[in-house]
């Protein structure tokens, strides 16, 4: 099926509009110092990144076809979508390093 310019700048706002929320909530969660405010933004988060994913998977079906002649826009937005992904679980996983850390110098501290 073709697609319509209208129909991919509606999807490319989208992913502007969708990594611009990430990232004011990512900045939330950093700044919040109340763990169940942080555990709900990570939430958040994770919702968001699997809006881009689906914005990603759509993209790539573009970028595949042949429809479209100039994907550069659409390979801009794929890899855009990739990095603050990629960002969150960095990010997610370093948040799990610590805390295992702590439980278990908290486990070290009760011998």
């Amino acid at each position: 099926p073709s697609s319509s310019t209208a129909e991919i700048d509606r999807t490319l706002k989208k992913v502007s509009e969708g990594v611009e929320l990430f990232e004011s909530i990512y900045d939330k969660m950093q700044s919040s110092t109340n763990q169940t405010q942080k555990e709900k933004l990570e939430t958040d988060l994770k919702t968001q990144i699997k809006k881009l994913q689906r914005l990603r998977d759509q993209i790539k079906t573009w970028v595949s076809g042949n429809d479209i002649k100039d994907k550069t826009a659409l390979l801009e937005n794929r890899r855009l979508i990739e990095t603050v992904r990629g960002c969150f679980y960095s990010y997610s996983c370093y948040i799990n390093l610590l805390y295992s850390k702590w439980r278990s110098s908290r486990r070290a501290r009760r011998r």
